[in-house]
């Protein structure tokens, strides 16, 4: 697949990382959002990329300075969109935002555009009633820190065409990303179907009283030897998306454990304690206490 721009809709934490991969990967790359102030907080994410993106995969300064050159930022809805190859959407997880968002997208969109979503609850079929270019639609869901982890997990409603899923896998390869086919839909995807029970267990843990999230992220960094524990990676998630997945948790299930951690995490987001976005969460940023050697010492 020729892609000539990508569009990315949303310059939150993922909206960001995916837009600086594209451009890094030497495709011209725009953010969307809604506001100078969300455009200002996606610049300043984009800032710290450079040197991450130097520490982990060893990009040179010449790379740095095209993926520099490759990126832009605005809120100017019609200019971002017209001539898009691939769009990328990375907006909050609630049905309603994604609908007025696709639906904001119909005047300006080109018939052959490939429209992706990074949704990662919410499958294809949820979303294919509201989407202009409904043949080619579909889902690609990335990893937080996707330069390192880099895989991109591909869905798709019963009725896509078998060019559109060919087309999705080839623009991921274009941007470095290793192309993960899932072959029937479900919600949480791969990854996600084996990470938020994981996540949703430590929630319940403190949201009932058990234990605290540094407790729990100790017992689980030393006992299964990773290097971060459940709340270390809700602060990479961000603990405004991680309240937006609890909500529909609870439209799912209707179990109350879902609101009282629904009601914890609040009071963080209230506080503008997003995590990693906003430089504190459960803990501080941009050294957070759990890399300290002496944090999971006796």
């Amino acid at each position: 697949m020729k892609v000539n721009k990508v569009v990315i809709l949303g310059g939150g934490v993922l909206g960001s990382q995916i837009a600086y991969q594209a451009a890094f990967s030497g495709l011209p790359t725009v953010i969307y959002d809604i506001s100078d102030a969300a455009v200002d907080s996606a610049s300043k994410k984009i800032a710290s990329y450079p040197d991450q993106y130097r520490h982990d995969i060893d990009a040179t300064d010449q790379q740095i300075e095209q993926a520099n050159e490759n990126l832009s930022l605005t809120t100017d809805l019609k200019s971002a969109i017209t001539g898009a190859s691939v769009v990328v959407e990375a907006v909050p997880e609630r049905l309603d935002i994604k609908q007025s968002t696709y639906e904001s997208l119909a005047p300006y969109l080109d018939d052959d555009a490939l429209l992706l979503s990074n949704s990662s609850t919410l499958i294809p079929s949820q979303m294919i009633g509201f989407v202009p270019n409904k043949k080619r639609f579909m889902a690609m869901h990335f990893a937080n820190l996707i330069w390192v982890h880099n895989v991109a997990e591909l869905m798709w409603a019963p009725d896509t065409p078998s060019k559109t899923i060919e087309d999705a896998t080839d623009f991921a390869k274009q941007i470095k990303m290793i192309p993960i086919p899932i072959k029937k839909e479900i919600s949480g995807y791969v990854m996600n179907s084996i990470f938020l029970p994981m996540i949703n267990s430590a929630l319940s843990l403190w949201a009932n009283g058990y234990a605290d999230p540094i407790a729990i992220d100790k017992n689980w960094m030393v006992s299964m030897g990773v290097d971060r524990g459940p709340f270390g990676f809700l602060d990479i998630m961000g603990l405004n998306t991680a309240v937006n997945i609890e909500k529909e948790f609870y439209e799912n299930t209707k179990n109350d454990d879902f609101l009282k951690i629904v009601d914890k995490l609040s009071e963080y987001v209230n506080a503008n304690k997003l995590g990693v976005a906003t430089g504190q969460g459960f803990y501080h940023y941009p050294n957070p206490e759990y890399q300290d050697p002496e944090f999971v010492k006796a």
